[in-house]
């Protein structure tokens, strides 16, 4: 059944995939199934004895099966969308900084790849848009990625251990995590396939949100209005961080204005380092102060602008054009690509 974490609004373009002992069938039913005009980029990280299991063989086996290009991943390559990438034998695969991150760090639960190594930095970078899939495994390998994955608000698909080959390692992440889906291979591919056609069409078809954090009122109403008059949705408006950070998971905003000294206990600064390391919101600090002491404590937190109050109209809505724009280029030509500070 599906777990209570499935998030409809979210654009889930990142997948991880794991298995082991009796994954291969499965692997290759999911792969079939890829759609050719697919916007996420897919990761596979597989484990065994050493003589069975072999990057350049695997490639060669799933490529007949999609249009998708199938390829080896290729340490600090930049991630492309449309491709399934195989983490090469002995290494262990990481994301970071929208690149792929191969070394021989030490073996986890005895294996070099280790799927949770692989599950833990895409949850890291990417959050909420991630889709971790869990296959046949003889061991416990990827349950602690998947909770990661899940605790960052992404999904989680597992193979039915009923007809998993190796049931342990698809058993053990039904008994330590919220499972989305629990689906026979077949049955899970078409959850995969569901899950990445919707969440790209909703992209195309939904009209952008943005929610305002701000503790004056006429400046509240004064951004809602202007936001509004330029053709964007206003999902609500909060006059606290803390407000901020629930209201954040609740909707899923595609932009946030924040400003920084706000009721409560905690800053517009906090909370938008909160919101960033769990949902990956983008951010544009609004504030009236713009002095060196302001600018230090927003160069702390992943931003996409700073507005100076008072503030007109039109810059409010090039400020946030530029950051949707920004936002956009990072998600279509670099999945997870992480966001530096800008002022």
């Amino acid at each position: 059944m599906p777990g209570s974490g499935v998030n409809s609004g979210v654009h889930h373009d990142v997948v991880v995939i794991g298995g082991a002992a009796g994954s291969l069938r499965p692997l290759t039913i999911l792969i079939s199934q890829i759609p050719a005009n697919v916007s996420a980029a897919i990761f596979v990280v597989m484990h065994g004895a050493s003589n069975l299991w072999n990057t350049t063989a695997l490639v060669e086996v799933l490529q007949p099966e999609t249009q998708v290009p199938v390829i080896a991943a290729s340490d600090r390559h930049r991630v492309e969308p449309g491709k399934v990438y195989i983490c090469p034998a002995n290494q262990h695969l990481t994301l970071e900084n929208g690149l792929m991150r191969l070394d021989k760090a030490p073996k986890e639960h005895h294996t070099r790849p280790s799927i949770d190594v692989l599950f833990r930095s895409s949850a890291t970078e990417y959050g909420r848009r991630v889709v971790g899939v869990l296959l046949s495994g003889s061991m416990q390998d990827g349950v602690a990625g998947l909770w990661q994955i899940k605790q960052r608000g992404g999904l989680v698909l597992v193979q039915d251990p009923n007809e998993a080959e190796f049931p342990s390692m698809p058993r053990s992440a039904i008994e330590s995590v919220v499972v989305d889906y629990v689906r026979a291979a077949h049955q899970l591919a078409g959850e995969f396939v569901r899950l990445l056609t919707e969440s790209a069409e909703r992209e195309k078809e939904r009209v952008r949100t943005i929610l305002i954090v701000e503790d004056e009122g006429l400046v509240a109403r004064n951004l809602r209005e202007r936001l509004t008059e330029a053709g964007y949705a206003v999902s609500g408006v909060v006059s606290s961080g803390e407000d901020a950070v629930r209201l954040a998971a609740e909707q899923n905003p595609d932009l946030i204005l924040m400003d920084i000294r706000l009721q409560g206990e905690m800053t517009g600064v906090k909370a938008a380092r909160l919101i960033w390391e769990t949902l990956q919101i983008p951010i544009v600090f609004v504030t009236a102060n713009a002095d060196a002491s302001t600018l230090s404590e927003v160069k702390t937190v992943p931003n996409y602008g700073f507005i100076v109050k008072p503030f007109h109209g039109a810059n409010i809505q090039a400020v946030v054009e530029l950051a949707l724009d920004r936002r956009d280029k990072e998600l279509r030509h670099a999945p997870g690509a992480s966001t530096t500070t800008s002022t």
